[in-house]
């Protein structure tokens, strides 16, 4: 499923060096939402109820809320953040509530908030596809990094992340692989160790794409999505630990990727993933909010 993308946090320009496209940030511009939306709502009182959403605490977050909502009715950023986390706390009269004032506020914004609960009560229950069929050049294996130990080495979750890569790659011999991560220690991003070592693994330099500047998920999925589009992939196949893959999944799909399915190293690897009920998607709520534009902080 392809989503469109509505915003980026960051643009990407591309530099080619040995053979490999690498993903810098534009710091000249800054995170845009995604549409110009009127900021009417006491910045304190919004920022203490963002806090207490991202925490799960929603009695206290919905209070304040419900007192943000009173106090600044032309506030669409209120209003979206009602219609996530009431359908993150499975309240579909709520939601239905909040969706139609959000609608009469801003219509584009309303849009890409259905959009984005669309893609994560999917991916939040869908059978995954870990035997996707890819289309050569126009599918790329992404691999998400994780944080490096203190001297720059990998974990060992993170070298799993990457034999599942090459498993993926051995049978798609013509898709790009990019490797998406910065958090750098002892002077090395993640995104470059796991390049080290896919080339130490047989990989060919010039198939591997790095994206070192990423920091969160979230990141991940804007970053690799927009490097991925430069390099003319238009589906993608994430490589990533289990536990974490559904959520990934949702943010790659929000930021505009076409996820076909998820790598393993073998067929017989494939991870049992639970569907995720409506109260076990806060995370997933959470970086949606962020990929939209919708601000954390006023």
């Amino acid at each position: 499923m392809r989503v469109t993308v509505l915003a980026w946090s960051t643009a990407l320009t591309l530099g080619v060096g040995a053979g490999v496209a690498t993903a810098q940030p534009d710091t000249s511009i800054s995170s845009v939402s995604a549409v110009e939306t009127v900021r009417s709502a006491d910045a304190q009182q919004y920022n203490d109820a963002q806090n207490a959403l991202v925490k799960g605490r929603y009695d206290s977050g919905f209070a304040a809320l419900e007192a943000l909502a009173a106090a600044a009715p032309d506030d669409a950023n209120v209003a979206a953040l009602q219609t996530f986390y009431a359908n993150a706390t499975a309240d579909a009269d709520a939601r239905v509530r909040h969706s139609a004032r959000l609608r009469a506020l801003s219509p584009t914004l309303a849009d890409a908030v259905d959009r984005a609960i669309a893609v994560i009560d999917r991916t939040a229950t869908e059978e995954i596809d870990f035997a996707p069929v890819t289309d050569g050049p126009r599918t790329a294996i992404v691999v998400l990094g994780l944080g490096l130990n203190g001297d720059g080495s990998m974990a060992a979750e993170l070298v799993q992340r990457l034999r599942s890569a090459v498993a993926a790659a051995e049978l798609s011999p013509d898709s790009p692989i990019i490797v998406t991560g910065g958090n750098p220690q002892n002077g090395i991003t993640e995104a470059e160790a796991m390049r080290r070592w896919l080339i130490d693994n047989g990989i060919e330099a010039d198939r591997i794409h790095a994206e070192s500047t990423a920091n969160s998920t979230v990141q991940n999925a804007q970053r690799a999505t927009a490097l991925a589009a430069e390099i003319g992939a238009e589906s993608i196949v994430l490589a990533t630990t289990p536990s974490h893959l559904r959520r990934a999944m949702s943010d790659f799909e929000i930021a505009g990727a076409d996820v076909i399915g998820a790598a393993t190293t073998t067929p017989e690897d494939i991870p049992d993933l639970p569907a995720l009920a409506p109260t076990s998607r806060l995370g997933m709520t959470v970086d949606a909010t962020k990929i939209l534009g919708i601000p954390r902080f006023y």
